[in-house]
Order: structure tokens, then sequence, then C-alpha cells
């Protein structure tokens, strides 16, 4: 059995709604593939050690791919560049060393209620993994809605060109009914096993 790394999003964790469906329907639904969803620090750097860590300990050839959720998407397309691993990105954040500036100072993780602060730093970190261009977008699994209100669709649309795409009108960037778009993502790993 290969192994799915989930990465959720900014002020997110394993327990948010599409870490949590994504993990249940592997669990009941495939028998070769299984998902580890991290619990990412704040910091862009320590979430990127964190993963390489897990990676190390899984071995990069048990890893099927990664599965990034806004944020997560971003360090997704880090990974899929620096492991040559498929990545599906669901609503990505394609810039998000621009939003965190709107987030610098204290916060508060919503799910864990840990306190945390965010740093000019941090969006130096972030831009610093930014890939460009897309070395292998054959490898990558865009899953959007048109509605995001949180991010501009079309950036990833844009930057993606020449990978499969699942682009919906409406929806959110919680990703609206989230659970009908799990068969496809099956799909797309298990093709590319």
């Amino acid at each position: 059995m290969k192994a799915l790394i989930y990465l959720h999003g900014f002020n997110s964790s394993p327990q948010s709604e599409k870490a949590r469906l994504t993990y249940e329907y592997f669990k009941k639904n495939s028998s070769c593939l299984s998902v580890s969803v991290p619990r990412l620090p704040s910091g862009p750097e320590s979430a990127i050690q964190v993963v390489d860590e897990l990676v190390q300990l899984l071995g990069i050839t048990s890893i099927a791919g990664f599965i990034g959720s806004s944020l997560g998407g971003y360090y997704s397309l880090y990974f899929q560049h620096r492991y040559q691993l498929p990545v599906v990105l669901i609503n990505p954040a394609i810039q998000p060393y621009t939003l965190l500036l709107d987030y610098l100072g204290e916060n508060v993780n919503a799910y864990t209620g840990e306190c945390y602060n965010v740093e000019i730093g941090h969006v130096d970190e972030l831009k610093s993994l930014e890939v460009r261009p897309i070395p292998s977008p054959d490898k990558i699994f865009l899953l959007t809605q048109t509605a995001d209100e949180v991010l501009e669709f079309q950036q990833a649309v844009t930057l993606l060109d020449g990978a499969k795409m699942w682009i919906q009108s409406g929806g959110s960037h919680a990703f609206d009914d989230f659970s009908k778009v799990l068969p496809a993502i099956n799909n797309f790993f298990e093709i590319s096993l």
C-alpha cells in the first residue's frame, strides 16, 4: 500500500472537514492507497520540515503523491517539484505570501485553539518555496471552484496550464460538496501508480 500525504491549509488542521473526508474515503474505498495527514506548524519552514521528516519516515518509494488544500496546495507544488510525485491541488493558494500580510501578528487556530504569531519572516519563507515555471503539469490535478471567496481561481488555472483540471462554477474556498470529487482524486492517483 502506498501513502498519500494530505497537506491542510493555513489556520487549519488534520481535523478539517476535507482532511477527515479524504482520510475516511481512502480508508473505506482504496485497497492500494492510504492517507496521512500531518499537523503543519504555522511557520512555512517548520511545515516543510515536518513533511520532509514524514517523507523520510515513510520512504519516498512508499509515497504515491500529495493532496494540498489552499496553502497546503502551495506546499504541494513545492513537493511535486522536489520529489517528482503527482499532486492534487484543491483551491490552491498561488501567491500566499501576499495573503499572509493580512494575518501578521497573533492568530488563533479555529480547530485547535492554539495561539500563534505570523511574522514578516514567514512571508519571505513562503516566497522562497515558490516554483516557477511549473515543471511537470501532467502530474497535477487542479480542483477549483469559481466563487472562491479567498483566492482568485483564475490564478491557478493560468499557472497550471497543461494540468488536469476540474473547474466548477460557484462553490467556495472550502470546496462545496468535496466528497463528490473524491472518486476522481482516487482515480488520478491510481492511474499514476
